[in-house]
């Protein structure tokens, strides 16, 4: 997916929520600041290909 198709789906979005790894969502008073997919491509020592992706994100308490 594209950011360009995720802000599209956002601007038509009546309502946002955020849930917590724990399954509980993110109260109203934090502001998301951040949220970015990082992906790892590596070999490790015994010559295994790995791909890791993982969502993080930035939570500031307002």
């Amino acid at each position: 997916m594209k950011l360009s198709e995720i802000k599209d789906i956002l601007r038509q979005a009546d309502l946002l929520q955020f849930v917590l790894p724990d399954g509980n969502l993110v109260p109203r008073h934090f502001h998301v600041t951040e949220i970015g997919k990082v992906t790892k491509h590596y070999i490790d020592c015994g010559g295994t290909e790995r791909l890791e992706e993982v969502i993080n994100s930035t939570l500031e308490c307002q």
